[in-house]
């Protein structure tokens, strides 16, 4: 829907805003019109008229006196003049004080930039609409039609070419309604072929939009006859096109380019009685499958010059939400006279062929950056508009200009009364070699109305792209047409220039500067897309604590990562394997898997099923058998969000976790609440009263449901989501059936998985058969294409992060991994093989292993009771009592399977560690890296320096300190220094290069932090002079 639609109460209101205060009834009746120019029509939408504005007198009365008796209370300089010429003439009607009132609502007319002229449809009953459409509409209450559907429905309802671009150019109301109507209209299909084939054909970027369209059309209350309309998606199988059949009377096919390139290849009659193309969101169609989209009007073109169809509509619209290149080859190659509707100011500056300029500049250094872009010597007449954003800014930028020797207006909210001069100034003709320029601020946009100016300057960065659009629609009366439009050297000084300040506040609007420069084919400096490039590095770096994003997890790579939201790196806290009990999620090695619930086609929740013990069996048969008695199953009376409860299916119950909670006022009537079945992964909605209170013993084991996810495979035809019969026709494959499959890697509670297979076991024959391979059953749909980088993607993200390996434990995340001794990595690799031989393997008898468990069990309690010790007390003559039961323990655990690894190699890095790391902060200048370290009373102290490393270590007491830091960038080390400052370390770090660091460590440390505290408290150091205050000025880090 239209983001700029308001209801009917709304639009009188805002429109109420606008009246005059005196001559109420006499309005304007009829729509304004710029001049046609160069074939394009510029519009606004009209006043309200008399008839409906009489009617409500009254009201508008009171509300203007209570305006006006406001503003005189606050200016006495307007009851002077209003007492001295109380009906001023004006030839504009409105009065000084409407403007102020207009200049402070800050409202904007809705514009539109129109190839041909068009009548706006301004209500449902103006429409061009059939008679039971807009009954059913009304019956919908629609709000309709929108400021964009007022231009696009009277075109395309009349079967012309039409294309049109806006904010809400993915709305497919924008065409719906009006193509519904020529369908119903039989009479002017008679002189095609009766044969059965569509008459229009949708075409949608993909195929979650194409099923969206098609629910529309499935919407029987919309046509007065049955359309049939069939959605058509078909795989890369030739004999799924081949043997296609359409209903008889279809008349409507909603499909994708790639889908609908098969079906003419293969059955290219069925296309002969198409009349009407419609190309929704076009700019994403023409990006992602160009060559199909080509061949597909070369096959439409054909068929309609067939000599007879010439009394048959030939008719396509396109519709999206931004201009490029390909819908202007589209208009001029493919359409017949079109209609051009465009409601977004900023894409109408694209088409119009709007140069676009961007200037990287600090904020200190926008005036100056300002004058340079002046043109203090125009070939021809010159109009400059600069933008502020402020009443002190505009003021600053007009001596700035005015001492330029450029003739410079200025226009806000407290020069209203001088608008009339402004305007006479403004428009007064200009002789060739003169420059004019007006500097203003957004909100005198709708009051100057100014639609003539030759370059616009966006001194202050535009809040939102309505502002921006806003601000390049001054220059409308200068848009060049399709036809008009050469080269950028053709048009020489012709060409009208948009010229934006983009400084270090603007930093965060970088990447969709680029976007809009990229689109509109400019010449974009190389300073910003290194600018680009690190702020997107910052924001990535702010992603920290998001999810890692499930494109680049279900197939190795991210559509756009400048405008999702997830993370695209590993993060060694939140990415270490999970564990499930006292082991963690496996690295690599081959497990057991049982899916429960299956999210696509390649993505599943379910169990690993342990070799030896499943945990989780012997858990749910305990919660099973203690629900079995009545007198367990309490209702939980207050339900706590993300709390854990127990629920019943059937004869099975199960741990969920509360999600979400409905808000209800009638605390009697029946309550759902969303949660998450923990231990399969599936989520759903179940009855507030059906959660039962759960023991605290069954909340020990942590969550059983892990992430699967199967490598090595993709959707076709550049889809980012599986289509719904590929996953519909896997998950009755897979369902709850035990798999064999091979771990790849493993992050947090995700693990990639290839091959996954079923295997059947033939008792009889003492062998095993393979059933099927998961993702061969996924090409065979012919919806999944091999996607061989895969893996190979995922591994790139492990370079420069250090992940620990399955045997260490979480807390090691925040430690050195080089406790890990040898000898116990090496029985742990000699374990695994072991498992994976199986059980069979084992030599000793059951006496013997039940035996030696509990001789090791006993060293185990011994070291961890003297490491515990040791810790806490920090009295260093207990590191030799806990070395004895580490060495003992050391040669006693080879072949055991029986402690966990993690917890062991965390207390032996406990035993071997004496030192601590010191606090750092660090801020930099810009030839140096300056660090201090937090510790205070040093005795002894040394700083080694590398060229991309520093080790600075020291003592204080009975404590070492150390700190080992690898740096991002590269420093000097001969003229790096190390010095005591109140009575603390000092390092300097000289910098190789002379420029700024986004960081300062090459890996993260939560002991080094930025220093934000730092002020410049040196004068002679600092770029700004002192106050009479004395206070020192801030200099930027």
């Amino acid at each position: 829907m239209d983001s700029q639609r308001d209801s009917p109460k709304n639009k009188s209101e805002k429109k109420q805003q606008c009246l005059p205060l005196k001559d109420v009834n006499k309005c304007v009746e009829s729509s304004v019109y710029w001049p046609t120019k160069r074939g394009i029509t510029i519009y606004a939408d009209p006043d309200i008229p008399a008839a409906r504005a009489s009617c409500q007198k009254s009201n508008e009365k009171s509300l203007r006196l209570a305006e006006k008796k406001e503003y005189n209370e606050k200016n006495g300089c307007v009851k002077l003049l209003q007492f001295l010429n109380p009906d001023p003439l004006r030839a504009d009607g409105l009065s000084d004080l409407q403007q102020l009132q207009k200049l402070k609502s800050g409202t904007w007319r809705p514009l539109a930039v129109l190839r041909n002229k068009i009548e706006p449809c301004l209500s449902i009953d103006m429409s061009p609409l059939s008679a039971d459409l807009k009954r059913a509409l009304q019956r919908n209450k629609f709000p309709g039609p929108s400021h964009t559907e007022s231009y696009s429905w009277p075109p395309i309802a009349r079967g012309c070419d039409v294309v049109v671009i806006s904010h809400c150019g993915n709305d497919p109301l924008l065409y719906l309604p009006p193509v519904l109507t020529i369908l119903q209209t039989g009479g002017c299909y008679k002189s095609l072929p009766s044969r059965n084939g569509p008459l229009a054909v949708i075409v949608c970027p993909g195929w979650k939009k194409a099923q969206f369209v098609f629910e529309l059309l499935e919407d029987d209350s919309l046509s007065s006859r049955p359309l049939h309309p069939v959605l058509l998606t078909i795989g890369l199988h030739k004999d799924e096109a081949k043997n296609l059949k359409l209903p008889r009377g279809c008349d409507v096919i909603v499909t994708t380019p790639h889908s609908l390139l098969r079906l003419l290849t293969y059955q290219s009659l069925l296309f002969l009685r198409l009349c009407h193309l419609i190309l929704d969101e076009v700019e994403v169609l023409f990006s992602e499958a160009n060559e199909q989209m080509f061949a597909i009007l070369d096959n439409f073109k054909k068929n309609v010059e067939v000599g007879e169809r010439e009394s048959a509509p030939r008719q396509i619209v396109a519709v999206g939400l931004h201009w490029d290149r390909h819908v202007g080859h589209l208009v001029r190659e493919c359409m017949n006279d079109p209609y051009v509707v465009i409601t977004a100011m900023e894409e109408a500056a694209v088409y119009g062929s709007v140069q676009q300029v961007v200037h990287l500049c600090l904020e200190c250094e926008k005036t100056s950056t300002l004058l340079q872009t002046l043109d203090f010597i125009p070939s021809q007449a010159q109009k400059t508009l600069i933008f502020t954003c402020s009443v002190a800014e505009t003021e600053i930028v007009c001596k700035v200009v005015e001492s330029s020797s450029i003739f410079c207006l200025k226009m806000h909210k407290e020069m209203v009364f001088d608008l009339k001069r402004v305007l006479e100034q403004w428009k007064k003709k200009l002789s060739s070699g003169s420059h004019i320029a007006l500097a203003l601020t957004d909100d005198c946009i709708p009051l100057l109305a100014i639609t003539d100016a030759t370059c616009v300057v966006h001194f202050s960065f535009p809040s939102s792209p309505k502002i921006f659009g806003g601000r390049l629609y001054c220059m409308s009366d200068h848009f060049q047409s399709l036809a008009e439009q050469g080269s950028p050297a053709e048009q020489g000084d012709e060409r009208t220039k948009s010229v934006l300040l983009l400084t270090e506040r603007s930093a965060c609007h970088a990447a969709g500067v680029l976007r809009y420069l990229e689109r509109a084919e400019a010449t974009i400096p190389l300073e910003l897309y290194e600018f680009t490039a690190g702020v997107l590095e910052a924001k990535e770096d702010e992603k920290a604590t998001r999810p890692l994003c499930p494109y680049l997890k279900a197939f190795g790579f991210c559509k756009d990562k400048r405008l999702c939201p997830d993370r695209h790196h590993i993060n060694p806290e939140t990415d270490m394997p999970r564990k499930l009990s006292n082991q963690a999620l496996p690295m690599f090695g081959y497990i057991k898997i049982i899916p429960f619930y299956i999210s696509n086609a390649t993505n599943y929740f379910g169990r690993i099923v342990d070799k030896h013990v499943d945990l989780y069996a012997a858990l749910n048969a305990e919660i099973n058998e203690y629900f079995e008695d009545s007198s367990n199953k309490t209702a939980v009376e207050k339900v706590e969000k993300f709390g854990l409860y127990g629920l019943g299916e059937k004869t099975l119950f199960h741990r969920v976790q509360v999600l979400e909670m409905s808000q209800k006022e009638d605390t009697w009537a029946p309550d759902k609440v969303l949660v998450k079945f923990i231990d399969e992964g599936r989520t759903g909605l179940v009855p507030r009263g059906q959660l039962l209170r759960l023991p605290e013993r069954f909340h020990r084991m942590p969550p059983q449901a892990v992430e699967f996810i199967v490598c090595r495979v993709k959707p076709t035809d550049n889809e980012i989501e599986w289509n719904p019969k590929v996953t519909r026709y896997i998950h009755h494959k897979i369902i709850g059936k035990l798999h064999d499959a091979k771990v790849m890697m493993a992050l947090g509670n995700t693990v990639w998985i290839d091959p996954m297979v079923h295997i059947t076991k033939l008792s009889n024959l003492k062998t095993s058969v393979v059933d099927y391979n998961v993702r061969a059953e996924i090409l065979s749909t012919g919806m999944g294409v091999d996607n061989s980088e895969h893996t190979e993607q995922l591994k790139k993200l492990y370079k420069g992060v250090k992940m620990p390996t399955c045997e260490e434990s979480l807390s090691q995340t925040l430690v050195p991994s080089s406790a890990e001794d040898p000898a116990s990595q090496q029985s742990a690799r000699q374990e695994e093989r072991g498992s994976e031989r199986g059980a069979d393997s084992e030599t000793n008898s059951e006496h013997q292993k039940h035996g030696r468990k509990r001789y090791v069990r006993h060293w185990f309690l011994v070291y961890v009771t003297t490491v515990l010790e040791f810790v806490f007390s920090g009295k260093l003559y207990l590191k030799p009592l806990a070395m004895l039961p580490l060495t003992k323990l050391q040669s006693l655990l080879k072949g055991t399977s029986i402690l966990d690894w993690s917890l062991f190699s965390f207390l032996s890095w406990c035993i071997n560690s004496d030192n601590f790391h010191p606090q750092i902060k660090w801020f930099q200048k810009d030839d140096v890296v300056i660090l201090k370290i937090r510790i205070r009373n040093v005795k002894d102290y040394k700083c080694k320096y590398f060229r991309n490393r520093v080790v600075f270590s020291a003592w204080v007491g009975e404590k070492f300190y150390l700190a080992d830091m690898e740096l991002q960038a590269n420093i000097i080390k001969d003229d790096c220094k190390c010095t005591i400052k109140n009575d603390e370390p000092l390092i300097t770090l000289a910098k190789e290069r002379r420029e700024s660091w986004f960081r300062l460590l090459k890996r993260r440390n939560p002991n080094v932090a930025f220093d934000f505290d730092h002020w410049e408290d040196c004068e002679e150091d600092s770029p700004f002079s002192r106050g009479k205050t004395g206070a020192p000025a801030p200099r930027e880090l």
